[in-house]
């Protein structure tokens, strides 16, 4: 029996959950689960341009491991890609970084944006 995950640092959470090819209903096609664990590494990575070390300190892994969810994260796309599949983001074993200076958290609404 291998040892428990530990939970992944994310700073942000997807707005959009589904991408899926365009005029194929999203019932009639196979679908792939990308974790938010590796949504979170892909914007570190490709939208943030982060080198590996930066991204894995972020997210409060390792390099290696930032390494394995990053590559796993780029296969899963691309197979999608080339297969005509959906792609599903939810899971993971995460918790929410909170970056606030007066010591007190805001939360907003994915919903409305009703911040509080």
């Amino acid at each position: 029996m291998g040892r428990p995950h530990k939970e992944r640092r994310v700073e942000q959470i997807p707005s959009v959950t589904h991408y899926k090819p365009a005029g194929i209903p999203l019932r009639g096609l196979e679908e792939i689960n990308l974790t938010i664990v590796e949504m979170e590494a892909i914007r570190l990575a490709d939208i943030e341009q982060l080198d590996q070390g930066a991204a894995a300190d972020r997210m409060e892994v390792s390099r290696p491991t930032f390494h394995r969810i990053i590559n796993t994260a780029h296969k899963k796309i691309a197979s999608a890609l080339w297969k005509g599949q959906a792609i599903r983001i939810d899971g993971g074993n995460f918790r929410i970084a909170h970056h606030c200076q007066t010591g007190m958290r805001h939360f907003i609404c994915a919903h409305c944006g009703h911040r509080w």
